[in-house]
Protein backbone atom coordinates (compact mmCIF):
# COMPACT_ATOMS: atom_id res chain seq x y z
CA UNK A 1 0.00 0.00 0.00
CA UNK A 2 1.53 3.46 -0.86
CA UNK A 3 0.91 6.04 1.52
CA UNK A 4 -1.66 7.86 0.68
CA UNK A 5 -3.82 5.01 0.67
CA UNK A 6 -2.63 4.14 3.62
CA UNK A 7 -3.07 7.52 4.92
CA UNK A 8 -6.57 8.08 3.69
CA UNK A 9 -7.42 4.68 5.31
CA UNK A 10 -6.37 5.49 8.51
CA UNK A 11 -8.98 8.32 9.11
CA UNK A 12 -11.04 7.91 12.08
CA UNK A 13 -13.19 10.83 10.78
CA UNK A 14 -12.59 12.43 7.42
CA UNK A 15 -10.35 15.49 7.97
CA UNK A 16 -11.85 19.06 8.46
CA UNK A 17 -9.91 21.45 6.03
CA UNK A 18 -10.97 24.87 4.26
CA UNK A 19 -12.69 24.11 1.27
CA UNK A 20 -10.71 23.91 -1.51
CA UNK A 21 -7.63 22.11 0.68
CA UNK A 22 -6.75 18.00 -0.33
CA UNK A 23 -7.30 15.68 2.29
CA UNK A 24 -3.17 14.69 1.50
CA UNK A 25 -2.66 18.40 2.77
CA UNK A 26 -0.75 17.01 5.70
CA UNK A 27 1.79 14.59 3.41
CA UNK A 28 2.41 17.39 1.33
CA UNK A 29 5.08 16.13 -1.24
CA UNK A 30 5.09 11.99 -1.13
CA UNK A 31 8.61 9.88 -2.54
CA UNK A 32 8.42 7.24 -4.16
CA UNK A 33 10.54 4.59 -2.53
CA UNK A 34 13.35 3.24 -4.34
CA UNK A 35 14.41 -0.38 -3.02
CA UNK A 36 18.04 0.44 -4.09
CA UNK A 37 18.44 3.22 -2.08
CA UNK A 38 21.01 2.46 1.09
CA UNK A 39 20.38 5.52 2.46
CA UNK A 40 16.90 5.88 1.79
CA UNK A 41 16.66 2.57 4.14
CA UNK A 42 18.27 3.58 6.89
CA UNK A 43 16.55 7.26 6.98
CA UNK A 44 13.83 7.43 4.52
CA UNK A 45 11.85 10.76 3.65
CA UNK A 46 8.32 9.58 2.77
CA UNK A 47 6.90 12.75 2.14
CA UNK A 48 7.85 16.28 2.85
CA UNK A 49 5.55 19.37 3.17
CA UNK A 50 5.58 23.38 4.19
CA UNK A 51 2.25 23.92 5.21
CA UNK A 52 0.05 27.22 6.33
CA UNK A 53 -3.30 26.67 6.68
CA UNK A 54 -6.21 28.69 8.77
CA UNK A 55 -9.27 26.76 11.32
CA UNK A 56 -11.12 24.47 10.11
CA UNK A 57 -7.54 22.23 10.07
CA UNK A 58 -7.73 18.99 12.14
CA UNK A 59 -6.65 15.11 11.06
CA UNK A 60 -7.67 12.51 13.53
CA UNK A 61 -5.69 9.32 12.65
CA UNK A 62 -5.68 5.73 13.74
CA UNK A 63 -2.29 4.79 12.44
CA UNK A 64 0.35 5.15 10.25
CA UNK A 65 3.30 2.72 9.95
CA UNK A 66 6.31 5.91 10.12
CA UNK A 67 7.73 9.01 12.32
CA UNK A 68 6.78 12.49 12.21
CA UNK A 69 8.89 14.92 12.68
CA UNK A 70 7.30 18.45 12.68
CA UNK A 71 8.87 22.10 13.15
CA UNK A 72 6.58 24.45 13.89
CA UNK A 73 7.46 28.25 12.03
CA UNK A 74 4.91 30.17 13.29
CA UNK A 75 1.22 30.17 14.90
CA UNK A 76 0.35 27.12 16.67
CA UNK A 77 -0.73 23.75 16.42
CA UNK A 78 -1.60 20.94 18.59
CA UNK A 79 -1.42 17.19 18.92
CA UNK A 80 -3.41 14.88 20.95
CA UNK A 81 -2.76 11.30 21.61
CA UNK A 82 -3.59 8.74 24.64
CA UNK A 83 -4.38 11.62 27.35
CA UNK A 84 -1.96 13.82 26.16
CA UNK A 85 -2.04 17.47 24.53
CA UNK A 86 0.86 18.87 23.69
CA UNK A 87 0.98 22.94 22.17
CA UNK A 88 3.03 22.95 19.25
CA UNK A 89 4.80 26.69 19.14
CA UNK A 90 6.84 28.69 17.06
CA UNK A 91 10.35 26.92 16.78
CA UNK A 92 9.36 23.73 18.50
CA UNK A 93 10.19 20.80 16.97
CA UNK A 94 8.14 17.47 17.46
CA UNK A 95 9.72 14.08 16.98
CA UNK A 96 5.91 11.36 17.21
CA UNK A 97 5.97 7.56 15.81
CA UNK A 98 2.60 7.69 14.37
CA UNK A 99 1.92 4.25 14.60
CA UNK A 100 -0.92 5.06 17.57
CA UNK A 101 -4.39 6.78 17.07
CA UNK A 102 -3.37 10.88 17.33
CA UNK A 103 -4.96 13.83 16.39
CA UNK A 104 -2.98 17.00 14.79
CA UNK A 105 -4.87 20.08 14.54
CA UNK A 106 -4.63 24.40 14.31
CA UNK A 107 -4.77 26.13 18.17
CA UNK A 108 -4.97 29.39 16.62
CA UNK A 109 -5.74 31.70 13.89
CA UNK A 110 -2.88 30.68 11.91
CA UNK A 111 -0.42 27.77 11.63
CA UNK A 112 2.54 27.23 9.94
CA UNK A 113 4.99 24.37 9.90
CA UNK A 114 7.32 21.83 8.31
CA UNK A 115 6.66 18.16 8.12
CA UNK A 116 8.32 15.04 7.54
CA UNK A 117 7.08 11.49 7.07
CA UNK A 118 9.62 9.12 8.01
CA UNK A 119 10.72 5.69 7.62
CA UNK A 120 13.68 2.81 8.02
CA UNK A 121 15.52 1.35 9.88
CA UNK A 122 17.43 3.31 11.98
CA UNK A 123 14.28 5.67 13.09
CA UNK A 124 13.14 2.81 15.83
CA UNK A 125 16.65 3.00 16.97
CA UNK A 126 16.83 6.76 17.76
CA UNK A 127 13.17 6.73 19.27
CA UNK A 128 14.19 4.62 21.57
CA UNK A 129 17.51 6.77 22.50
CA UNK A 130 15.08 9.65 23.01
CA UNK A 131 13.35 7.32 25.50
CA UNK A 132 10.06 7.74 23.47
CA UNK A 133 10.62 11.88 24.96
CA UNK A 134 7.54 13.31 22.27
CA UNK A 135 7.60 16.47 24.46
CA UNK A 136 8.32 19.55 21.74
CA UNK A 137 12.07 20.80 21.88
CA UNK A 138 11.97 24.28 21.91
CA UNK A 139 14.68 25.26 19.08
CA UNK A 140 15.23 29.14 20.52
CA UNK A 141 18.52 27.76 22.34
CA UNK A 142 18.98 25.44 19.59
CA UNK A 143 19.30 27.42 16.54
CA UNK A 144 22.10 24.63 15.09
CA UNK A 145 19.21 22.39 14.60
CA UNK A 146 16.95 24.71 12.63
CA UNK A 147 20.26 25.43 10.22
CA UNK A 148 19.38 21.30 9.54
CA UNK A 149 16.55 22.29 8.60
CA UNK A 150 17.12 25.04 6.32
CA UNK A 151 19.33 22.43 4.35
CA UNK A 152 16.44 19.68 4.62
CA UNK A 153 14.02 22.11 3.01
CA UNK A 154 16.23 23.51 0.32
CA UNK A 155 17.39 19.84 -0.70
CA UNK A 156 13.28 18.41 -0.91
CA UNK A 157 12.42 21.17 -2.97
CA UNK A 158 14.59 20.25 -5.36
CA UNK A 159 12.34 17.36 -6.32
CA UNK A 160 14.23 15.93 -9.72
CA UNK A 161 17.83 16.83 -7.84
CA UNK A 162 17.32 15.75 -4.71
CA UNK A 163 20.33 14.20 -3.02
CA UNK A 164 19.13 11.19 -0.31
CA UNK A 165 23.20 11.25 1.15
CA UNK A 166 22.11 15.02 1.73
CA UNK A 167 18.96 14.18 3.73
CA UNK A 168 20.58 11.27 5.99
CA UNK A 169 23.40 13.38 6.59
CA UNK A 170 21.13 16.16 7.78
CA UNK A 171 18.70 13.79 10.21
CA UNK A 172 21.59 12.02 11.38
CA UNK A 173 22.89 15.26 12.99
CA UNK A 174 19.40 16.21 14.05
CA UNK A 175 18.47 13.14 15.85
CA UNK A 176 22.07 13.08 17.62
CA UNK A 177 21.57 16.90 18.68
CA UNK A 178 18.30 16.12 20.07
CA UNK A 179 19.60 13.05 22.24
CA UNK A 180 22.65 14.91 23.33
CA UNK A 181 20.00 18.21 24.23
CA UNK A 182 17.19 15.65 26.04
CA UNK A 183 20.24 13.84 27.95
CA UNK A 184 21.52 17.29 29.04
CA UNK A 185 17.78 18.17 30.17
CA UNK A 186 17.94 15.34 31.94
CA UNK A 187 20.52 15.87 34.01
CA UNK A 188 20.18 19.26 35.04
CA UNK A 189 16.35 18.09 35.76
CA UNK A 190 17.93 16.44 38.81
CA UNK A 191 19.64 19.29 39.67
CA UNK A 192 16.39 21.60 40.55
CA UNK A 193 16.16 22.73 44.10
CA UNK A 194 13.38 21.45 45.73
CA UNK A 195 11.86 24.74 46.65
CA UNK A 196 11.79 25.21 43.03
CA UNK A 197 10.39 21.57 42.34
CA UNK A 198 7.68 22.57 44.86
CA UNK A 199 6.48 25.74 43.30
CA UNK A 200 5.94 24.02 40.28
CA UNK A 201 3.93 21.36 41.99
CA UNK A 202 1.58 24.59 43.02
CA UNK A 203 1.59 25.29 39.55
CA UNK A 204 0.88 22.39 37.85
CA UNK A 205 -1.61 21.09 40.31
CA UNK A 206 -3.11 24.21 42.22
CA UNK A 207 -3.42 26.69 39.76
CA UNK A 208 -6.62 27.86 40.41
CA UNK A 209 -5.34 29.63 43.76
CA UNK A 210 -3.64 33.24 43.70
CA UNK A 211 -0.35 33.12 44.82
CA UNK A 212 2.51 35.80 44.62
CA UNK A 213 6.09 35.65 45.17
CA UNK A 214 5.70 37.04 48.62
CA UNK A 215 3.77 34.14 49.35
CA UNK A 216 6.86 31.55 48.54
CA UNK A 217 8.86 33.42 50.37
CA UNK A 218 7.36 33.69 53.41
CA UNK A 219 6.45 30.20 53.06
CA UNK A 220 10.17 28.98 51.82
CA UNK A 221 12.08 31.91 53.31
CA UNK A 222 14.14 32.53 50.71
CA UNK A 223 14.04 35.70 48.87
CA UNK A 224 11.33 36.31 45.95
CA UNK A 225 13.78 37.45 43.37
CA UNK A 226 16.51 34.90 43.86
CA UNK A 227 13.03 32.86 44.06
CA UNK A 228 11.80 34.54 40.43
CA UNK A 229 15.82 34.71 39.34
CA UNK A 230 16.05 30.68 39.69
CA UNK A 231 12.45 29.58 38.36
CA UNK A 232 13.30 31.61 35.30
CA UNK A 233 16.99 29.96 34.77
CA UNK A 234 15.43 26.55 34.96
CA UNK A 235 11.83 26.19 33.36
CA UNK A 236 13.30 29.26 30.62
CA UNK A 237 10.41 31.47 31.63
CA UNK A 238 9.46 33.46 34.94
CA UNK A 239 6.52 32.09 37.59
CA UNK A 240 4.25 33.89 36.67
CA UNK A 241 4.39 33.13 33.21
CA UNK A 242 4.60 29.15 33.86
CA UNK A 243 1.55 29.47 35.69
CA UNK A 244 -0.53 31.45 32.88
CA UNK A 245 0.62 29.12 30.39
CA UNK A 246 -0.80 26.32 32.86
CA UNK A 247 -4.30 28.11 33.35
CA UNK A 248 -4.48 28.66 29.61
CA UNK A 249 -3.66 25.39 28.89
CA UNK A 250 -6.39 24.10 31.47
CA UNK A 251 -8.74 26.99 30.11
CA UNK A 252 -8.69 25.46 26.28
CA UNK A 253 -9.49 21.57 27.71
CA UNK A 254 -12.39 23.44 29.53
CA UNK A 255 -13.51 25.30 26.53
CA UNK A 256 -13.34 21.87 24.29
CA UNK A 257 -15.07 19.68 26.62
CA UNK A 258 -17.64 21.80 28.79
CA UNK A 259 -20.40 24.51 27.60
CA UNK A 260 -19.45 26.20 30.62
CA UNK A 261 -19.94 30.45 30.26
CA UNK A 262 -16.90 31.68 29.49
CA UNK A 263 -16.61 34.06 32.55
CA UNK A 264 -16.95 30.65 34.91
CA UNK A 265 -13.78 28.75 32.27
CA UNK A 266 -11.67 31.93 33.71
CA UNK A 267 -13.07 31.53 37.27
CA UNK A 268 -12.27 27.89 37.04
CA UNK A 269 -8.23 28.20 36.05
CA UNK A 270 -7.64 31.46 38.86
CA UNK A 271 -8.34 34.27 36.80
CA UNK A 272 -11.51 35.75 38.19
CA UNK A 273 -11.77 39.15 35.55
CA UNK A 274 -13.24 38.17 32.43
CA UNK A 275 -11.75 41.33 30.58
CA UNK A 276 -8.23 39.78 32.02
CA UNK A 277 -8.71 36.31 31.06
CA UNK A 278 -10.40 37.15 27.52
CA UNK A 279 -6.97 39.06 26.44
CA UNK A 280 -4.79 36.92 28.40
CA UNK A 281 -5.70 33.83 26.60
CA UNK A 282 -6.18 36.02 23.35
CA UNK A 283 -2.59 37.02 23.87
CA UNK A 284 -0.75 33.26 23.82
CA UNK A 285 -2.88 31.53 21.22
CA UNK A 286 -4.63 34.92 18.87
CA UNK A 287 -7.73 33.92 19.03
CA UNK A 288 -10.45 34.75 22.31
CA UNK A 289 -12.07 31.82 24.51
CA UNK A 290 -15.15 32.18 22.01
CA UNK A 291 -13.64 32.05 18.79
CA UNK A 292 -11.41 29.14 19.85
CA UNK A 293 -14.28 27.52 21.52
CA UNK A 294 -16.34 27.52 18.06
CA UNK A 295 -13.19 27.27 15.53
CA UNK A 296 -12.77 23.64 17.95
CA UNK A 297 -16.49 22.76 18.09
CA UNK A 298 -16.53 22.58 14.04
CA UNK A 299 -13.65 20.53 13.99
Amino acid sequence: MDLKAEFKSSFIRRPSLSAGISEYELLGHVYEKDPKDLPSQLISVLSHGNISCQPPFSYHIRSLNCYMLLLTTSGKGILNYDGNSLTLCEKSLLFFDCRQPFSLGIDSSSWSFEIYFLDGSNMQTYYRLLEQEEKPLNLHAHSGIAQYFKTLDWNNTNYIQRNTLLDLKCFTDIFTEISLIRATEKTNSQKIPPYLQYMKKCFDYSYAENYTLQDFEDQLQISKYRLCREFSAHFKMSPLQYLNQKRIDEAKNLLCTTNVPIHEVGTAVGIDNTNHFINLFKRETGLTPNVYRQNMLNK
